[in-house]
């Protein structure tokens, strides 16, 4: 036998092993969510359930398949629908779809802020039993806003318009696509209280919500952190700073930038990369207390001031400065959320648990009780990799640099 009549042979054998996917559904068949928003209905018991949702012919045609001379097409539209339960509402908005909602590319999801206050237990069931939805999903509360009109929002930089949200999370170095995740282990923890990234439609340019015209642009903007109590309800923000240091204590920052004042106008900045952070809890006749570690190495970016810190007494005095600042921002953004939210949103009861077993049985029950009342230290390690191309500024003369 020849050598084509054995491949010819081989590849007839292949055919007839080979099974075919009776059940699959083809992509024309399908359409494709990119984001999804969950808002209150009218009705106390009533949701209403939105979707960005790609349209292929227009996305093609923006990457450069399609023909040219015509106007910009958008590549998404926004369907929404009102139900008395998630899966009614999904029902009545397949009804507005030409094909099968699909939900595995979905990669943002955004709650209004009335419907995150009436709590988030109907949404994470239904999505937990879906074997087509992932949980590694960016999510947001829409701050005094809803889903609907978030999603409705356009981006200059981004279409469809939803990615600008990842985006932006990403360069703000927050949990990114672990967000909802992180939400989903908190819900189903003792030691920790849910959190999730907060988003708001804000104006850009005059930065005037009352300008009017082009004058000021609805942008899509982050707004800090929502904070949601055991019945996963939302009880309130922090603003972007307190967002920050949650997350560095958290372990979760992945950048920060670092501004001190150095006396006077002269200030310097550091930017960060290599960030951690960890609680150590410690028991004592009873008592348990925490330091809370936390450590960073970055770069100069700037040094408005006449100290010459390529020399190492002058680089240290900049990094003890940002030390100190660090470790009282980091520990007023825990006695805030202490005093006005009583929750343990960053884990300290979780640090317990693994230290102490048998004492935390004791405690979980009533330990955000005991979280309010906790003594917390914070400890700050900065470590200055470089200074840049040059070590004075040169804002200032040789003769009034400080070496």
């Amino acid at each position: 036998m020849g050598k084509g009549s054995m491949v010819c042979m081989f590849l007839c054998i292949q055919m007839i092993l080979t099974t075919g996917c009776w059940d699959r559904k083809e992509l024309n068949d399908r359409s494709i969510w990119l984001a999804t928003g969950w808002d209150a209905g009218e009705k106390e018991e009533d949701i209403q359930i939105c979707g960005q949702i790609a349209i292929p012919s227009s996305m093609q045609s923006q990457s450069g398949g399609g023909s040219g001379g015509g106007g910009k097409s958008e590549s998404y539209v926004t369907v929404s629908a009102k139900g008395t339960n998630v899966q009614d509402a999904l029902e009545n908005q397949q009804d507005k779809l030409s094909r099968e909602a699909y939900f595995g590319q979905r990669r943002v999801v955004f709650y209004g802020e009335a419907f995150a206050k009436h709590g988030l237990k109907q949404e994470i069931d239904i999505n937990s039993r879906s074997s087509d939805v992932s949980i590694r999903t960016d999510s947001f509360v829409v701050k005094g806003d809803t889903a609907l009109n978030a999603l409705n929002q356009s981006n200059p930089f981004e279409s469809p318009p939803a990615v600008a949200a990842l985006k932006i999370h990403e360069h703000a170095g927050g949990r990114g696509d672990e967000s909802y995740l992180d939400f989903i282990r908190a819900a189903n923890s003792d030691g920790i209280r849910p959190t999730m990234p907060a988003i708001e439609i804000d104006y850009f340019q005059h930065g005037n919500k009352e300008a009017k015209g082009a004058a000021a642009k609805p942008i899509l903007t982050l707004a800090g952190l929502a904070v949601f109590d055991p019945d996963l309800k939302l009880v309130g923000y922090l603003n972007m700073n307190d967002n920050r240091n949650f997350l560095w204590v958290t372990g979760n920052l992945k950048k920060k930038k670092i501004s001190v004042s150095m006396g006077g106008e002269s200030n310097a900045s550091m930017a960060l990369t290599k960030i951690k952070g960890k609680i150590i809890p410690k028991m004592s006749k009873g008592q348990i207390t925490f330091t809370v570690e936390l450590s960073g190495e970055g770069l100069i970016t700037e040094n408005n001031n006449n100290l010459d810190i390529d020399k190492r007494k002058n680089s240290q005095l900049v990094k003890h400065a940002m030390e100190k600042q660090t470790k009282e921002e980091v520990l007023a953004t825990i006695n805030k959320v202490q005093k006005e939210f009583g929750l343990d949103i960053f884990g300290f009861g979780e640090s317990v648990h693994r230290k102490y077993p048998q004492q935390w049985k004791k405690v979980k029950k009533d330990w955000d009780h005991y979280f309010a009342e906790a003594d917390i230290s914070v400890n700050v390690e900065l470590k200055i990799l470089r200074v840049g191309m040059t070590g004075p500024s040169l804002l200032y003369k040789e003769s009034e640099v400080k070496e």
